[in-house]
């Protein structure tokens, strides 16, 4: 049975050969453990000692495969050279490797501790290494890639959201793991996804993936006749009703709503024949459920084609560029016959029956719901309520059930009068600026001190959001250029223990900078924000923020997130809802931070949104507009 150790280091750094006097790369290892003598006797001929005779530190420098995962080298060892490893470890007073065993990390044995023992916090690894490929110390090499897909998730506080981090064979699967919301870890080489779970499409992908692993293993011969009995049989003897388990949704969201204007992606064909350019411009007015095969569809009106059926996939939002054209095509093999055209797959939907169900419109769905008869005169003013079906919110909860933190933020801004904001004044027809108080909370610090102030911070779940720093140029560049790759810089108050700010691991280029230097002061005054200020992603449940500099402020600017967010109509009328009942129910909430302004964190949480507004609509607290 293979055992997994991890063995302390330093990380890699280039260092000078004693003999060759060249520049080579070696792991640092300390000085007063017994981590550089195992690394050297798993190893084998394979790694040396490099270390010069001033040196503080042993480096230890490896030919072939390292595996390195938070600092610690991972290593995959038969029982002989564990125990190999065990002998060298008693020698030492501090072992500073250790073992994987029964889901828990262990110490080896040292001279003052003659048996396993766990490492006490923050002193040892605390990752799982079941899932990684590892490097087998006996061959030298690495493991084969990981077949099928699996998911490792690491969560430091259940407050905070989860790290999932998706691993194995995920690149035919890139394009939904994009559209969930999942990003790509550059250092790790997975994809990643932060919340409290993962998207019900990227569980199902994984589900599938598992169990595909388990029908082509050779080692699994599962057949009906190893089960005791079947699960009808099991009902039967128990005398109980099994209901069929519920199909898990992997639908990805739709794209476009009613009304919205489109283009034609690439040249189209209209129900009686006639091509369509491409970029030709049309709107939305007809949405269909959606096609197992082929998707989302949609009723098109283009401009002078008239209206037809179109699938997503032949349609774009983008403004079209004039002079081009994009003719759709296949490549077949000389003789072969050419596949079907989304014309001919239309048409033959229709003609054969199996064209999708198409959604009612508002106006239909009033119709067949509205008992009341409409007003004999159409001039008359008329509520925007006649044309739109408010859908059951479930802002009360049933059947005895807790009311869940949406429901219990509705029923307290009802109970509660709301404190209206007045509107940000503009001045000249352009929004006025608002000036960010700068307070110092502390000096930032690297590898070096250059004298960089830090005048404010937001950290949300470990990740720098923002920060507002400034001081001489080329340290300004030098913090600038750390946390652009990833790595850690320190805020350090006068009276408060220092403050780790980085883009979480493996994260790089995640900000955008404001620059402004001011050559006369020898002072450089520089803003960072992370890319999910600058660029929300409206598509998933993902997370932004907002700078406060006043609450009139903060609920404009979240009345706008929302307005993107879901598929309803926002208006003005509700931003003062949106901002009170989104902080009771923990939506918008406050992140981490120092100096003079606030940050809040905003959860793109579209159907939490969504029961929200329809739920003020519900309870009467907030009520659509009068049209005149």
């Amino acid at each position: 049975m293979d055992n997994i150790l991890a063995i302390a280091s330093y990380g890699a750094q280039r260092v000078k050969h004693p003999q060759t006097q060249k520049m080579i790369s070696a792991h640092k290892m300390g000085y007063s453990s017994a981590a550089s003598a195992v690394l050297l006797a798993l190893y084998g001929d394979k790694a040396r000692d490099v270390s010069s005779k001033q040196a503080s530190y042993h480096y230890i420098q490896v030919d072939g495969d390292v595996v390195v995962r938070h600092g610690y080298i991972l290593l995959k060892v038969s029982s002989d050279l564990l125990r190999q490893a065990e002998t060298i470890t008693r020698r030492s007073h501090r072992a500073a490797v250790f073992l994987w065993r029964d889901g828990k990390w262990r110490e080896l044995p040292t001279s003052r501790q003659p048996e396993y023992t766990e490492p006490l916090s923050r002193s040892g690894p605390d990752f799982n290494p079941s899932n990684l490929r590892l490097v087998d110390a006996a061959s030298g090499e690495k493991d084969a890639a990981v077949e099928g897909i699996i998911v490792e998730k690491s969560q430091r506080d259940p407050h905070e959201k989860a790290w999932f981090w998706i691993m194995g064979d995920t690149y035919p699967h890139r394009e939904l793991l994009k559209r969930w919301g999942c990003r790509w870890s550059k250092k790790r080489r997975c994809w990643y996804y932060i919340g409290w779970a993962l998207p019900s499409a990227v569980e199902q992908l994984v589900q599938e993936h598992r169990i595909a692993d388990i029908a082509e293993s050779p080692d699994s011969e599962a057949s009906a006749d190893d089960d005791p009995c079947t699960v009808e049989e099991a009902a039967s003897i128990l005398g109980v009703t099994v209901r069929p388990e519920a199909a898990i949704s992997a639908e990805p969201p739709r794209l476009y709503a009613l009304n919205t204007v489109v283009y034609a992606r690439h040249d189209l064909e209209s129900p009686d024949g006639k091509p369509v350019p491409t970029g030709t411009r049309g709107i939305i007015t007809r949405l269909y459920n959606r096609n197992a095969r082929h998707g989302w569809s949609y009723d098109v009106q283009f401009d002078g084609f008239g209206e037809g059926w179109y699938f997503e996939r032949e349609l774009t939002d983008l403004e079209p560029i004039p002079g081009i054209r994009i003719i759709p095509g296949t490549v077949v093999p000389p003789g072969a016959e050419q596949p079907p055209t989304d014309a001919d797959i239309k048409r033959s939907l229709i003609e054969t029956g199996q064209q999708p169900e198409a959604l009612p419109t508002a106006a239909e769905a009033t119709h067949s719901n509205d008992t009341e008869p409409s007003p004999a005169n159409a001039g008359e003013t008329a509520n925007v309520a006649a044309s739109i079906r408010v859908l059951k919110p479930h802002s009360q909860p049933s059947n005895g059930a807790e009311p869940d933190a949406v429901q219990t933020a509705i029923q307290q801004v009802k109970a509660a009068p709301m404190t209206r904001t007045a509107p940000v004044q503009l001045s000249n027809g352009k929004k006025s600026l608002i000036p960010i108080l700068h307070q110092p909370v502390g000096e930032l610090t690297g590898s070096i001190s250059g004298n960089v102030w830090c005048y404010g911070y937001a950290v949300h779940e470990g990740i720098t959001i923002y920060i507002n720093l400034g001081g001489p140029r080329m340290a300004v560049e030098a913090i600038r250029a750390r946390l652009a790759k990833g790595e850690i810089v320190n805020c350090v108050p006068w009276d408060a223990p220092a403050v780790e700010l980085t883009a979480g691991e493996g994260n790089t280029g995640m900000y955008t900078a404001f620059l402004q230097n001011i050559p006369e002061a020898k002072f450089t005054s520089l803003i960072l924000l992370h890319e999910q200020v600058i660029q929300p992603n409206y598509g998933g449940k993902s997370t932004t923020f907002i700078l406060r500099v006043s609450d009139e402020q903060a609920t404009l600017q979240l009345k706008q997130h929302v307005t993107e967010l879901v598929k309803v109509p926002v208006f003005d009328e509700w931003a003062d809802y949106l901002y009170h009942a989104g902080q009771t129910a923990m939506l918008v909430r406050k992140t981490r931070c120092a100096g003079g302004l606030d940050v809040l964190a905003v959860d793109l949480d579209v159907d939490a949104w969504t029961r929200l507004l329809t739920g003020g609509l519900e309870q009467s607290i907030i009520a659509l507009p009068v049209n005149s």
